[in-house]
């Protein structure tokens, strides 16, 4: 996840590999492909646990059991929310929510 990082800098690098930590112990290697790409091309990091239902359901089909499983884990949640906002701090995202998907 790395790779869809929008800047070098290490403290959101450090927040990139602990989020895919998180989310290597709880998404398949199929998932964790999926759900990279979804960020790289949305340029968001969307944070489930402020969207609402309406919002998940209009998720493309393929991130709505990733959405799941990470609103399921608390470890993927806060590490959820902690690149979001990172992102946030540094301009790179317009809000720390995709109101959008």
């Amino acid at each position: 996840m790395l790779e869809v990082s929008p800047d070098r800098e290490q403290e959101l690098l450090d927040g990139y590999r602990v989020y895919e930590s998180a989310l290597e112990a709880i998404l398949t290697p199929e998932q964790l492909v999926t759900y990279a790409k979804y960020i790289r091309d949305s340029k968001t990091v969307s944070v489930f646990d402020e969207m609402t239902s309406d919002q998940i359901a209009a998720l493309p089909p393929e991130q709505i059991p990733i959405a799941s499983a990470i609103l399921a884990n608390e470890n993927s949640l806060m590490e959820n929310r902690r690149v979001a906002s990172l992102l946030h701090q540094r301009g790179q995202q317009d809000t720390a929510q995709d109101v959008d998907a």
